[in-house]
This record gives C-alpha cells, sequence and structure tokens, in this order.
C-alpha cells in the first residue's frame, strides 16, 4: 500500500490519539490534517499540520527509489522557490516520508484555520519563483506578503494572522 495524504494524516492522528494525548506541548485545537498536496516530479509534495508541529512533507513516488532510504539521511530538491532539505522519517515504522519542519512547535497557533491559513501560505510561497534564489521555505519562516506589508518571523505572522480574526 502506497503513502497518500490521507494514509498520513490518518497515522499522525493514531500518533496523537494514542501517544500525545497528555504531552505539556500539544496544541488542543488543532488537529491532523494534509494540506495543498500536490503532484510535484513523481512525488506528492504538501503541507502537514498535527497537533504539536507543522512539516513541509514530500510522499515519494517511484517506492522502489526510496526503499533503502534511513531515518537518518537528508536530500534536498529544487523547487521553484529555491532548494530545501528534507529528512527521512518512519513514524510508524513503515510509511516512509520526507520533511522539513516549518515550525517545531505550534503551541501559539489559536486554531485549525490560523494553521490551515499558514500551510496555503507555504505551499504558495513554495512554488513562487525566488528572484534571488534563496528559498523562503528553507529560512523556515514562510512569507506573509500576501497577509503583510512586509516580511515578518514566525512569531509575528502568527500575531497578524491571530489579530485578523479579531
Amino acid at each position: 500500500m502506497s503513502l497518500t495524504p490521507e494514509s498520513l494524516v490518518e497515522i499522525y492522528q493514531r500518533i496523537a490519539d494514542e501517544r500525545m494525548q497528555d504531552m505539556p506541548f500539544i496544541n488542543r485545537a488543532l488537529q491532523a490534517e494534509a494540506v495543498g498536496f500536490r503532484a510535484w516530479e513523481e512525488h506528492q509534495v504538501g503541507v502537514l499540520i498535527t497537533p504539536w508541529f507543522m512539516n513541509l512533507v514530500l510522499i515519494p513516488g517511484p517506492e522502489e527509489e526510496w526503499r533503502d532510504f534511513s531515518s537518518d539521511k537528508a536530500r534536498a530538491w529544487e523547487f521553484p522557490s529555491g532548494s530545501c532539505e528534507f529528512h527521512a522519517s518512519r513514524p510508524d515504522g513503515k510509511a516512509l516520508h520526507m520533511c522539513a519542519s516549518l515550525f517545531t512547535t505550534v503551541e501559539d497557533f489559536p486554531d485549525q484555520q490560523t494553521a490551515r491559513d499558514v500551510a496555503e501560505q507555504v505551499m504558495d510561497d513554495l512554488f513562487t519563483p525566488s528572484e534571488d534564489g534563496h528559498s523562503k521555505i528553507n529560512e523556515r519562516e514562510p512569507s506573509a506578503d500576501a497577509l503583510l506589508a512586509k516580511p515578518v518571523s514566525r512569531r509575528g505572522l502568527l500575531r497578524q494572522l491571530m489579530l485578523q480574526g479579531d
């Protein structure tokens, strides 16, 4: 069975339900969700939101190319926005996918919609060609150009998104 965005969400929601419930860093306003997944060079790429992190995820296409890719390996891929480094992950011991950390904690996200809005902006940024060849994603600070007049840090972006909801 090959991995899909839906099966990836099921894996992480099961982890949230079975192993993460008592963790203090869990954001109970969030649930596992796949956002913006699209085909890209025989693979699928999108953002995975969980109650404890948000990652850019690459789901492998032809599995034979990935069979021996261990969890300690990393690889960079070129996107229209520039190069982005991903690390291998097998959260259930089987389902290999590649992750690039966007937010190592999601405690500041007030709700699922805000997390989804940020994930959608990340996907827009990923496929927007960079003028200087430097990926905005690699900085792990999604661009807020569509939301704000000037670039900001991740915390600043979240603050602005929260203020927009008021």
